[in-house]
């Protein structure tokens, strides 16, 4: 992989490191003392004879308002430093914008769903 990639996955990696945890923390602290929330939600279905059928399913809130935070300025390393924690065929978001390159590993966004990020002068929000 080249410099860049690994430049942006170690940034990432470490901003999502040092928001992670208070953010886990608050999410934790606004559940019900039963550890979650739930309330009844009614939805549209088609039917498998393509009749439009209404159907009651139960919304099940596991996490507190916003107890995921979004990374809002990571940060990068270079590409060699992330050998040591990343395989090589791990999936990462690629985005290249104005000859500005980065690469968001699946692994960090899959904790954190989103980075707001500016790339090549645009400004991006790169979810998961």
């Amino acid at each position: 992989m080249s410099k860049l990639l690994w430049i942006a996955v170690l940034g990432v990696i470490g901003v999502a490191l040092l928001v992670m945890f208070p953010a886990l923390r608050r999410g934790f602290s606004e559940l019900t003392p039963f550890g979650f929330r739930s309330e009844p939600l009614v939805v549209q279905i088609t039917s498998g004879d393509g009749q439009l059928v209404e159907r009651e399913m139960e919304l099940v809130t596991l996490l507190g308002f916003d107890a995921i935070a979004a990374i809002t300025d990571p940060s990068f390393a270079p590409a060699e430093n992330a050998e040591g924690w990343m395989d090589r065929d791990e999936l990462v978001v690629g985005l290249s914008i104005n000859g500005e390159h980065r690469a968001y590993p699946i692994k960090v966004l899959s904790r954190h769903e989103i980075v707001n990020d500016d790339v090549g002068g645009v400004p991006v929000a790169v979810t998961w």
